[in-house]
């Protein structure tokens, strides 16, 4: 691929990308209604020159991961013989979702994640090490792996696994990587480890770290506390890198870090409210988006599911691309406390922030009432509860019940599994229980 981020529509100026993305929405509706039967018969009475602007756009049915689970044979949008590789997606629950992807998808997936790589500045001369999976049918560390390859640089491959931490040192010394690719908190425990083996991360040729599948920042666009953390550690600067298997596009920062920037040839992005209305920037919302240029699953205003906000005006780095928040955390995992909305991610970086708690996981359930029920298993000190107490009213402005526990038992009620899972949502799973 002759990959060549200086045309991308990114930038042009805002006026100019609008007038493309309209254009190019257009077309998508016309090749989705001609392939797609699900999109034949949802918008069976809307032509492709209804597309004037993206307020007529936006008046478009919106899709969901229901729909997506119930009729996956009806998205698929060329003959089985044209796919060449297929990949899954959690969904609600934990159900996979599959996703075929043609030869063109995974060049236009390369070419994805090369722009993000691009905007924080990771060239050809670059060694990466990638310590994410590439196996289980999973997207987001082939993603990553092809569009290091597109960008040029030199990628390593050593994947995740309990003896990770053992042979790293080892890896850091012979390969010399300037770049670590991984999710945050897993590269913030190698560290750690390292550490204790008397190896000092900071001192080693790791210039950059790219954290996926965990949020960086705060609500307010700081930096959160396991970005700090991992600065420090490694000695190095961290992007964020926001994946999506659904739309085959990845949000990722630029060398300001201050929002993940979509690739609008790539990937049209609304925020919306409970009516599927488009939000104005600033304001908080469910990330929906149409991915432009897919051929085996082609979709049209899909609802993620996750909650974030577009970010006012354009970034310093010179590009006028929407820009989106932080994942303030899945619409299912929003959670109401005596009439106060609390958002996991802002629940989590405060949690984050406390150097005593090792591990901890937050359950919600429900109340007798209907109501939402929410307890935090911090392994931690008991002499730390108070603290644990004070940091999560000062940042959620609610008093939620928290137990000192320790790292097996919190393991034991995530079914065993050492990733780091900060959430489990069992409202639903309890009312399905009583009846």
């Amino acid at each position: 691929m002759d990959f060549r981020p200086e045309l991308s529509w990114e930038f042009l100026s805002e006026d100019e990308i609008i007038a493309k993305t309209v254009r190019a929405l257009r077309n998508h509706i016309r090749h989705v209604k001609e392939y797609s039967a699900f999109y034949r018969s949802l918008l069976g009475q809307v032509a492709p020159e209804d597309i004037a602007s993206l307020d007529a756009f936006a008046r478009l049915p919106l899709t969901t991961r229901k729909n997506l689970a119930e009729s996956s044979s009806q998205f698929l949008a060329v003959p089985a013989a044209q796919i060449v590789e297929t990949v899954v997606t959690a969904g609600d629950g934990g159900r996979s979702l599959p996703f075929a992807l043609t030869a063109s998808d995974l060049e236009r997936i390369a070419f994805s994640h090369a722009l993000s790589l691009h905007g924080m500045g990771v060239t050809a001369a670059d060694r990466v090490l990638l310590l994410m999976s590439l196996d289980r049918c999973f997207l987001d560390g082939m993603a990553l792996y092809r569009g290091a390859i597109t960008v040029g640089a030199n990628i390593m491959r050593i994947g995740t696994g309990v003896s990770m931490q053992a042979v790293l040192q080892r890896y850091l010394q012979f390969f010399k990587p300037t770049i670590l690719a991984g999710t945050p908190s897993a590269l913030r425990a190698i560290a750690a480890d390292l550490a204790r083996n008397g190896y000092d991360a900071a001192k080693s040729p790791v210039e950059k770290i790219i954290g996926a599948g965990e949020a960086l920042s705060t609500k307010e666009l700081a930096h959160a506390t396991t970005r700090t953390a991992l600065e420090t550690l490694w000695g190095a600067q961290v992007f964020s890198i926001y994946p999506l298997t659904e739309l085959s596009v990845a949000y990722g920062e630029c060398a300001e870090r201050n929002g993940g920037h979509a690739h609008p040839e790539l990937v049209y992005t609304e925020i919306i409210d409970e009516n599927g209305r488009p939000l104005p920037d600033g304001e908080i919302g469910e990330l929906t988006a149409t991915p432009l240029g897919v051929e085996g699953v082609p979709l049209v205003r899909y609802r993620t599911g996750d909650i974030t906000f577009r970010i006012p005006g354009g970034c310093s780095c010179g590009r006028h691309s929407c820009r989106i928040g932080p994942i303030l955390g899945k619409k299912s995992q929003l959670f109401t406390y005596r009439g106060t909305i609390v958002y996991p991610l802002v629940l989590t970086n405060a949690l984050d922030a406390i150097d005593e708690i090792q591990d901890y996981l937050v359950i919600i359930e429900n109340d007798e009432r209907g109501g939402d029920e929410v307890t935090i298993h911090a392994a931690a000190p008991p002499t730390a509860l108070e603290k644990i107490k004070q940091a999560i009213r000062d940042s959620t402005g609610v008093r939620l019940q928290v137990l000192v526990s320790n790292v097996p038992t919190i393991r034991g009620l995530r079914g065993g599994t050492t990733r780091k899972i900060p959430i489990i949502d069992h409202r639903g799973k309890t009312a399905a229980k009583a009846e």
